[in-house]
This record gives structure tokens, C-alpha cells and sequence, in this order.
């Protein structure tokens, strides 16, 4: 009888035990689905895509264009001719004369007491010195200018994308890394902590390789608050939710000559576009203020259907109609002394453009000059650092070699796992800082 309610006993207790297993990898199932949908592994390709497809500085400089757009086609409608209706009614009352004096009473002059007028004007400018068409000119220019912006703001998107795309690479890199490296310090504490209960080695030297492993994992904590910061700022600029986590690529592009990428940017960067289209508006400035010393030459009409017939002598209650058309010329004598200061102004603006333009040229090629310069030098540095993992790992084996048997000290151990950890971060960080200063030149050309 005890036996059965033993082996009861224990049937329930394993199927509880089963149950509790079966719950386990359920929830354990659930929370890494939930972990894998709250997480975007992506490619730099695909995260500028959808970064120029949801910031909101490049919907807005769009938005601009189309504004633009429109000016222009407003400014050309200012050609066609002005044509409006005009009506109205009026009540006159009788017109008291004083023939006796002012103080004596008037006799009255019966008039006509109800008047209405309807009619159309029109006109249309035939000549003012094309200031019409200058308007229309400038406008466009104005709409080069939104389409210039409009690309800069999207470069820029990119270029900031890249930046933090790869500062998150580079993160992953050195977390990846230190948690490697901690797994390595915790099986050599191991070996050593077995050392020290065999009397080999002292426990100041545990102490220290456990204070060196917990700097270690704060410099964890620290890189992974560094992924948090820029995950939430590519998140910003992406519009997504979901943690980031950059695909790994190699990078295999190169920079051209600077001579060849300077000529290049010479017509493609977009502040040097700019400002040459600011140069145009200056000059297109200067042709419309001597445009005001020129005459102006209209067509004008009107057609008028009103009562009562005022216009021609002797006057009568009928209706009529009439229509006037002409020409109006206006010949602006006063611009010769009143538009003179504006002419030198825009002159003066014109000459302060351009020096603003090759200041700008020059600022340009400084700044191309000390990419291609940095470029160079973090070639050089990959290249370096290399050579650097090599001997740093070399030497953190002989020397891991020697303290073990008792020929070295353990600030010797840890001076060179150290120095081959920041050997390994150096490398990474020298090859992420090519491919900034690539995309660099690349937004300094505008072809990135």
C-alpha cells in the first residue's frame, strides 16, 4: 500500500515536473519570437532607403520644390491680360444752387436721381523693359535653387546615416570582442585561481586579473549604452521601433585622385551649386533695376453700358454703351535720379556674391584636400594596426607562456591582454574611419 502511494506519488511529480518543463519552453519560445520581431538586422543600403523615405527635412525641402513649382507658373500667368467687370448703382440727389446768395433760400436743379453703370476694363502690358519675363527668369532660378537644396538635405540624410550606421558597426565589433575577451579572462582567472589553491601563485594576483575582468565588463556596459544611443537615433531618423543590428559588409571601394575629384566637385557639390545659382540671381538683379529707366507700353479698352448718358453734352436719362481701346505709354523721367542707387546697390551685391562664390570654392577644395588627407591616413593606420594584432597577439602568448611558468609577473599578463584587446580596437575603428572618410569625399563631390 505505501508503494502505490509512493509511485502516486511520484507519477505526480514528474507530470508536474513535465508540466513545468512544457511551460518553461513555451514562454522561452514566445519571448525569443518576441525578441527576433523587436529586431531589424539590415544592410546600409536599406537603411538610407528608409531613412530618405521617412525624414522629415527632405519631405519638407520637396515640399519646397512644389511651392517653387507653382511661383513660376504664377508669375507666368502675369502675361496674359487683366480683365475685369465692374458695376454699380447710384442715387443722386437735386443739386440746390444759392443764385440769391448763401443765406438766402435755393432754388433746385432737378437731375437725374438714379445712375448705373456697368462695364469691362482690359489690359494688357505690351512693353516695361521685360521685367515680366525677368520675374519669370528669376523664379526659376529660385527653383533651381529648392532642387539643389533639396539634394544637399538628402545627402546630408545620408551622410549622417552612414555615420551612425557604421559607429553601430563599430560597436557591435568592440562587443563582440569584449565579451570574447571576458570568456578568455574568465577561464584564464580559472587557471589561475587553481594555482593559488595549489600555492603557486599569490592571491594579489587573482585580485588583480578579477579587477582588471570587472573593468572589463564595465567597458561592456559602456559599449552596449553607446548601441542603445545610437540605435535610438537611427530610429529616429528611419521611423522604426525595432533594435537595429547592422549586417556586416565588406568594404572594398577606393577614392579616385584628388585632382580628378576636385575638378569633379567643381560643378557637382551642392554649396558650390548653390552659390553659382545666387550669382545668377544677382546678375538677373542688376538687368531689373536698369529695367525701370525704360518706358512702358500698354494696351488699353473699355466698354461701358450705363444710364444715364453723362459722358457728351447734352445729357439724357437713356442708356447707352461705348467702348475705348488705346495705347498708354509712360515714360519714367524720375528713374534717371531715383533708380540710380539702386542700380549701384545691385552691383555691389553682384561683386560680394561672387567673392562669397570663390571663397566657397576655396573653402570646398580645403576641405576635399583634408579628406583625401585623413583617407590616406587611416589607410596607413588599418594597415598598421594589422601588423599591430599581430605582434600583440605573439606577444600576449609568451608572455601568458611565461607567467605561467613563473617567469613573469602578472602586471606583465595583463599589460599585454590589454595591449592586444586595444590592438583589436584600434583595427576596427581605423577601418570604419575609411569608410567615413569615404563617404565623405563622396557628400564633398555631391555623389554620394
Amino acid at each position: 500500500m505505501q508503494r502505490k502511494i509512493f509511485i502516486d506519488t511520484k507519477v505526480i511529480l514528474i507530470t508536474r515536473m513535465v508540466k513545468r518543463i512544457l511551460t518553461i519552453g513555451l514562454l522561452s519560445c514566445a519571448i525569443s519570437e518576441s525578441k527576433a520581431s523587436d529586431t531589424l538586422r539590415t544592410s546600409l543600403d536599406d537603411i538610407i532607403s528608409k531613412a530618405l523615405l521617412n525624414s522629415k527635412q527632405i519631405e519638407q525641402s520637396h515640399l519646397q520644390i512644389g511651392e517653387r513649382n507653382l511661383a513660376v507658373k504664377q508669375q507666368q500667368m502675369e502675361l496674359l491680360p487683366e480683365i475685369s467687370l465692374r458695376g454699380s448703382a447710384s442715387y443722386a440727389t437735386n443739386m440746390p444752387i444759392y443764385d440769391q446768395g448763401i443765406f438766402n433760400k435755393p432754388s433746385q436743379h432737378d437731375v437725374i436721381h438714379y445712375l448705373y453703370d456697368t462695364g469691362v476694363d482690359f489690359y494688357l502690358n505690351l512693353y516695361n523693359g521685360h521685367k515680366d519675363l525677368m520675374k519669370i527668369e528669376s523664379r526659376k532660378l529660385e527653383q533651381v535653387l529648392a532642387s539643389i537644396e533639396w539634394s544637399n538635405d538628402k545627402a546630408l540624410i545620408k551622410l549622417e546615416v552612414c555615420n551612425l550606421f557604421l559607429e553601430l558597426e563599430r560597436s557591435y565589433m568592440d562587443k563582440a570582442l569584449i565579451e570574447s575577451d571576458i570568456i578568455d579572462q574568465k577561464a584564464q582567472i580559472k587557471e589561475i585561481n587553481d594555482l593559488y589553491h595549489s600555492g603557486v601563485v599569490l592571491h594579489s594576483d587573482v585580485l588583480r586579473m578579477e579587477l582588471e575582468l570587472s573593468k572589463r565588463e564595465m567597458l561592456l556596459i559602456q559599449i552596449v549604452h553607446d548601441i542603445q544611443a545610437l540605435n535610438q537615433k537611427l530610429k529616429f531618423i528611419i521611423d522604426v521601433d525595432a533594435e537595429i543590428i547592422p549586417i556586416p559588409h565588406d568594404f572594398k571601394r577606393t577614392v579616385e585622385s584628388y585632382d580628378d575629384a576636385w575638378s569633379y566637385a567643381k560643378h557637382h557639390a551642392f554649396s558650390l551649386q548653390k552659390s553659382e545659382e545666387e550669382v545668377r540671381l544677382k546678375q538677373l538683379a542688376i538687368k531689373q533695376s536698369q529695367a525701370n529707366y525704360l518706358p512702358e507700353l500698354s494696351l488699353t479698352g473699355n466698354f461701358t453700358f450705363a444710364n444715364p448718358q453723362i459722358f457728351l453734352y447734352p445729357y439724357n436719362d437713356s442708356w447707352y454703351h461705348l467702348g475705348i481701346v488705346g495705347l498708354k505709354l509712360k515714360i519714367p523721367v524720375s528713374s534717371i535720379y531715383r533708380n540710380k542707387q539702386l542700380v549701384r546697390e545691385a552691383k555691389i551685391s553682384l561683386e560680394r556674391e561672387q567673392v562669397r562664390h570663390h571663397l566657397e570654392e576655396e573653402k570646398m577644395q580645403n576641405q576635399l584636400l583634408q579628406a583625401h588627407l585623413d583617407y590616406k591616413l587611416a589607410c596607413v593606420q588599418r594597415d598598421v594596426c594589422m601588423k599591430n594584432v599581430g605582434l600583440a597577439t605573439e606577444n600576449a602568448r609568451i608572455i601568458k607562456n611565461r607567467y605561467f611558468k613563473s617567469s613573469a609577473l602578472v602586471t606583465d599578463l595583463l599589460d599585454a591582454d590589454m595591449e592586444h584587446l586595444k590592438t583589436l580596437f584600434e583595427l576596427e575603428t581605423a577601418k570604419i574611419a575609411i569608410q567615413k572618410h569615404y563617404y565623405f569625399i563622396e557628400f564633398l563631390k555631391g555623389t554620394i
